[in-house]
């Protein structure tokens, strides 16, 4: 039986738990990247939370998500091409919900930084899945009603 916080954990659980957090995050920025707003949407938890800056954006679907995505905005405004992990790091985990703080960068298309930022992401399980149902970045909002 996973027990419920960090420190009840066993090392094998919290590896395992790690890697599960890992896949999703990984997923997320993959499909981030890939800029196929409904597919990204499907990777995320609802509602979900965003909290950018002094902006605190709620989903309540992932309809709500794509139509919001702003993928063009974000293309627009740094040339984004991509983005990419620089730090994952689990700082709390239980047998439903995981803790990380996190560092990505995005990049143009010719592999140049643009920006990397820091943010804080709470993967949780609904059932057997799971997925990200919370991020709070000092990204901030590329334009209006948009979800990056």
């Amino acid at each position: 039986m996973i027990s419920t916080c960090t420190s009840e954990l066993l090392p094998e659980e919290l590896m395992d738990l790690d890697r599960i957090g890992r896949t999703v995050l990984d997923e997320f920025i993959e499909y981030f990247s890939r800029a196929n707003a409904l597919e990204l949407a499907q990777k995320l938890h609802y509602p979900h939370v965003r909290i950018a800056g002094d902006k605190i954006q709620i989903w309540q679907t992932p309809e709500e998500y794509a139509r919001d995505s702003g993928h063009e905005a974000l293309k627009d405004s740094v040339q984004w091409g991509y983005s990419a992990w620089g730090l994952r790091h689990l700082i709390q985990a239980s047998a439903d919900k995981l803790h990380y703080a996190v560092e990505f960068s995005r990049f143009t298309k010719e592999h140049k930084r643009i920006v990397t930022y820091e943010s804080f992401y709470i993967i949780t399980r609904h059932g057997d899945h799971w997925g990200i149902q919370s991020r709070s970045s000092y990204a901030g909002v590329a334009s209006n009603n948009t979800a990056y």
